[in-house]
């Protein structure tokens, strides 16, 4: 038996910002070679509300060193994560490419002359 009074049910936070979690959202556009022109689009927000956003200059945002170190990180590494993306890609099509000949070759029907107005409407391809 469980005794109801010791089980917790977890209480929602607090409408307030010291007692809850406050999710920050930055996306980093990209701008031209100089990067003068770039884009920030900062969000925030709280149990899942609508986000409060601001548009502003990059050259604007003064990001902390760990957000720093990890864009460091990310982009000696995405010459890597390039590399999985087109081999996932390749394989992706190579899937599509067999599942599509099979299909194409599972529904051809030969022309007979009760079919012929239908083999019309079926092979469009």
């Amino acid at each position: 038996m469980t005794d109801s009074s010791t089980t917790k049910t977890p209480q929602p936070e607090p409408y307030n910002l010291d007692k809850c979690t406050v999710k920050i959202v930055i996306l980093l556009h990209p701008g031209d070679s100089t990067n003068d022109d770039a884009k920030c689009t900062i969000a925030v927000s709280t149990h899942e509300d609508i986000p409060l956003t601001q548009i502003v200059k990059r050259s604007q945002v003064n990001l902390p060193e760990p957000i720093t170190d990890l864009l460091e990180e990310l982009k000696a590494d995405l010459p890597q994560r390039e590399f999985h993306a087109r081999v996932k890609q390749s394989k992706t099509s190579k899937q599509k490419s067999t599942k599509s000949n099979k299909t194409s070759s599972q529904t051809k029907v030969e022309p007979t002359e009760s079919n012929t107005s239908t083999i019309k409407q079926v092979q469009l391809f």
